[in-house]
């Protein structure tokens, strides 16, 4: 498992650094805000599971530094974060949750308890569930917006178009059999006719048209449709 520890305190982030390889984490260590926001952008080969992010810090606080990796067209960063902090009232974990953090840990803390918070939020990180969001390369789909984020733009589409859209690119540079698609959109109503789905991927062509250098609906005569991702 890979960890990113931020924390500027020197002599704590050593020894929690040393503490979590022992127990077979492997750990980088960010020394402040930007630091850590460094790290996660370099991260593409090795992406972390959990980041372990001090609420005070140089540079970035910890709750920018959350904000900012959870932003779907900043970092999306989609692995576990839990706050090490000194802060213990309500309001300070109701901040740290918002910011889009998934635990939060007071210092001082043990070394067990640090360890337990981690495996309980990488189980849940690892759970089969549908996702919000996916991304590939600079586009991202937003499921609960049926929205699609490319190169700073954005394309809301219709229920329909989005179901269509998302089979379509999380199956990417693939092509998927139109009968795939009545099937996926349409699973209670066997009487949708071809003019119906050729209508959907009409507008979807459409919307997505102003993004052609990185995306292109391509038929394959007889078969079916195939999203590229450039």
């Amino acid at each position: 498992m890979n960890i990113l520890l931020v924390e500027d305190d020197i002599n704590l982030g050593r020894g929690i650094k040393n503490l979590l390889e022992l127990n077979g984490y492997n750990t980088d260590w960010a020394h402040d805000g930007k630091e850590a926001l460094e790290y996660i952008q370099s991260s593409k080969q090795h992406t972390y599971d959990v980041i372990l992010l001090d609420w005070m810090l140089p540079e970035l606080s910890g709750i920018e530094v959350c904000k900012t990796i959870r932003n779907p067209q900043k970092g999306n960063f989609q692995g576990g974060v839990i706050f090490l902090t000194a802060k213990s009232g309500l309001d300070d974990c109701v901040s740290a949750l918002d910011s889009g953090a998934d635990d939060y840990i007071t210092k001082p803390f043990e070394i067990k308890e640090l360890i337990a918070r981690i495996k309980a939020v990488s189980r849940r990180k690892s759970k089969p569930f549908v996702d919000e969001i996916y991304t590939f390369g600079d586009v991202t789909i937003n499921c609960s917006q049926n929205m699609l984020q490319i190169e700073g733009g954005e394309v809301v589409f219709s229920k329909t178009e989005f179901k269509i859209f998302k089979i379509l690119f999380i199956n990417h540079n693939r092509t998927i059999l139109r009968e795939t698609l009545f099937e996926k959109v349409w699973p209670d109503n066997l009487d949708i006719s071809s003019a119906s789905l050729d209508s959907y991927i009409y507008n979807i062509r459409k919307k997505i048209k102003p993004f052609a250098a990185k995306l292109e609906l391509r038929l394959v005569k007889g078969v079916g449709y195939t999203l590229e991702i450039k």
